[in-house]
């Protein structure tokens, strides 16, 4: 039902598109409709694809890329992604606000980056471990912006990557490097037995 619900917002939010003329409001819609489709998919890899108790981060980054791809070719926004990412399993209550975190920081990529000649912008995604018990996750991609942009250390997007890094118990990371604007986040792995303790619990088992 929660699925179905976030679906059914995102079918208005499309039906509210069409008919508001302010560019202004029409882009807001956009950015608000994308954040409940990513919702959605969250959502759809935690409960459908992998268990309740923990979930594989690779599959769940993938399907946000998936779901991230599938909305912007709806309109002017395209991006290529290149991935590296390792098989952390993590408990959700860490898997669903690092998942958050991507959909955002892709979104901020494709917005802010900056294509060559004329295609689509092309983004890195990795996420690594780091050590026996952390990670990192890193994303990187074309900017023709300097460091200190405000439209790159601002806004509400920044802000909610930098929320849900703070969830995760991560440090954020931002800089522009010769063209290459670089958001990284390094965090702890909360141990699975919490999870699983967790999940026992909710479930009377």
């Amino acid at each position: 039902r929660v699925k179905n619900n976030l679906q059914l917002i995102a079918s208005i939010m499309n039906m509210q598109v069409r008919r508001v003329k302010s560019d202004e409001t029409r882009r807001v819609l956009i950015e608000l409709r994308d954040r409940v489709m990513s919702l959605a998919t969250i959502h759809r890899e935690l409960f459908e694809t992998t268990g309740r108790a923990d979930v594989h981060s690779d599959e769940l980054l993938f399907g946000i890329l998936r779901q991230a791809g599938s909305a912007d070719a709806a309109g002017d926004r395209r991006f290529d992604a290149v991935t590296d990412f390792d098989d952390i399993r993590m408990v959700p209550d860490q898997a669903v606000p690092l998942g958050l975190l991507v959909a955002e920081a892709v979104a901020s990529a494709v917005k802010h980056g900056s294509g060559a000649d004329g295609k689509g912008v092309r983004i890195h995604v990795s996420l690594r471990r780091a050590g026996a018990q952390g990670a990192v996750l890193q994303i990187t991609n074309p900017c023709d912006r300097p460091q200190g942009d405000e439209a790159l250390e601002s806004g509400l997007g920044t802000q909610l990557v930098t929320a849900f890094a703070k969830q995760i118990g991560g440090t954020v990371d931002r800089a522009v490097v010769d063209g290459v604007y670089r958001l990284r986040v390094a965090f702890p792995v909360q141990p699975l037995a919490e999870g699983e303790a967790r999940y026992h619990v909710q479930h009377g088992s």
